[in-house]
């Protein structure tokens, strides 16, 4: 019988860490089902207790919970962080993230 040893490597792989250095890149991070981070968003289009749309780069997200509080928001940045207790998302709307950021392109070079 013969037997052989076959390397393995220890590999920590960080997907999160690998993807903070794109620019423009979606994400959203449940943690707990209490704490919802939600990187792309460009605009909130509506909020209150039991639901949040935001407007991403990968169109229009709804989410769905309750005794939701957003704790952060930088639209420049893209990051939004909700606590609450989370229940599910939804995404929609690719065609409206697409129109909006054709109207800001025009809006901008209008106004430059």
């Amino acid at each position: 019988m013969h037997s052989y040893r076959v390397g393995l490597r220890n590999v920590e792989a960080n997907p999160v860490s690998e993807l903070e250095h794109l620019e423009g890149t979606h994400r959203v991070e449940i943690l707990q089902r209490e704490q919802i981070r939600i990187h792309g968003v460009a605009h909130v289009e509506s909020f209150d207790d039991h639901q949040v749309v935001v407007e991403t780069d990968m169109g229009l997200l709804t989410l769905a919970g309750e005794e939701f509080h957003i704790t952060s928001l930088d639209l420049e940045k893209g990051l939004m962080v909700l606590e609450g207790m989370f229940v599910g998302l939804e995404y929609s709307g690719m065609d409206r993230a697409k129109s909006r950021q054709k109207e800001k392109g025009f809006l901008q070079k209008l106004f430059r």
